[in-house]
């Protein structure tokens, strides 16, 4: 009994003492997550693998995900345990992005208290060699990764030349093998889906509103596109998709935007709100390019997406810049690396703007060339 128990004891002391592990499997389909010879040829090397090492391996995680993703909820999982080593088949199967696998190994594994191992790679990833030979390795997944992807875009597009239909059955129609190449679908009308949507559009050219329209159908029991029924957006979708959604008419003005902007940026580089500046524009008879009048939303927003170059002169953005320090005015340098980093060009076409430059340009010596080539930009840009 004695030779028994001790027996025991070295047994349950090894698995106290043995490295925890956990494993990590991935296919990138439905196809071949049904198929199971991919995962269950994955786990069954790891499972091999961890008892020859004398490894507990505590478990396998899987993902069904293309290697390219990073947001993976089976590699999370796995990379969160407080399992000591992290097994895989091969390093493609956690990683087919160089700049994912390395901010990976950055966050989990530089610091060497967790290791990751690849069964069939055999490479430890704790020397110099090791991680130059797993990037080598992730450059060719990578490429493989785009290939298969190239692959499968042409593939597609000679199908779609051919006349057959390939993707998502659009809403009126059915996918049907195509008589000369059953292989492939075409698309035939389906009488039910096709008298729904002559429905909808009866609807939509009567002028009734969304809500009123999915609300009608519903009642109807009219079966919808996807869900269970018929929603909002469901409708407006659809009247985009068909050509039935009539654009509501712009303002006609008797501004440009250009104009419209310089007014916005005068009235910010003197201090006034976003909301005074709404005010005023509606005040002075101004325009957006949609809608009744400007708020203070629209303001904020048009002035974010200024292009300076494209709406200021020169001068007037030093100037701009001069009005907006409130008193304290930027040296000629500070000037000329903000027209350079602004992309403002100089008279002779540089992009580079030195000190004495922009003296002359507020001197007012450039005004008859930028007069000539005054900005102009499609009437637009302040939508």
């Amino acid at each position: 009994m004695s030779g028994y128990s001790s027996r025991g004891n070295v047994v349950s002391q090894q698995l106290t003492s043995a490295r925890l592990a956990v494993g990590y499997v991935r296919v990138s389909t439905d196809m071949q997550a049904n198929d199971g010879l991919s995962l269950d040829a994955q786990r069954h090397a790891i499972e091999s693998y961890c008892a020859s090492q004398g490894q507990r391996l505590v478990k396998i995680y899987h993902d069904i995900e293309s290697g390219g993703k990073a947001d993976r909820v089976g590699l999370a999982n796995a990379l969160a345990t407080s399992a000591d080593i992290v097994v895989v088949l091969k390093f493609d199967r956690i990683s087919r992005s160089i700049k994912h696998f390395c901010e990976m190994y950055e966050e989990h594994f530089a610091d060497g208290k967790k290791e990751l191992v690849a069964i069939r790679e055999s490479i430890r990833l704790d020397s110099a060699l090791g991680r130059a030979l797993v990037s080598i390795l992730l450059v060719f997944a990578q490429m493989e990764r785009e290939a298969t992807g190239e692959r499968t875009r042409e593939a597609i597009a000679h199908i779609r030349r051919q006349g057959f239909h390939f993707g998502k059955v659009p809403y009126g129609y059915k996918a049907i093998p195509a008589p000369q190449n059953p292989r492939y679908r075409i698309l035939v009308e389906d009488p039910a889906e096709q008298t729904a949507l002559a429905k909808v559009k009866e609807l939509v050219e009567s002028g009734c509103g969304l809500s009123e329209i999915a609300e009608m159908l519903n009642a109807a029991m009219v079966s919808p596109p996807q869900g269970d029924h018929w929603t909002k957006s469901l409708v407006y979708n659809l009247k985009l998709r068909k050509g039935w959604h009539r654009c509501k008419p712009v303002n006609n003005r008797n501004h440009s935007d250009e104009e419209v902007k310089r007014r916005m940026r005068e009235l910010r580089d003197r201090g006034t709100t976003y909301r005074s500046i709404a005010n005023i524009l509606n005040e002075e008879g101004y325009l957006p390019y949609k809608g009744k009048k400007f708020s203070e939303s629209s303001v904020c927003r048009l002035l974010g997406n200024v292009k300076e170059n494209r709406l200021l002169t020169p001068r007037a953005f030093c100037e701009s810049i001069i009005r907006r320090a409130e008193g304290t005015r930027p040296s000629y340098p500070v000037l000329a690396k903000l027209l350079s980093e602004g992309g403002f060009v100089t008279p002779r076409g540089n992009t580079h703007w030195w000190p004495a430059q922009v003296q002359q340009l507020l001197n007012g010596s450039y005004d008859q060339h930028y007069r000539r080539r005054s900005p102009t930009s499609p009437n637009n840009c302040g939508r």
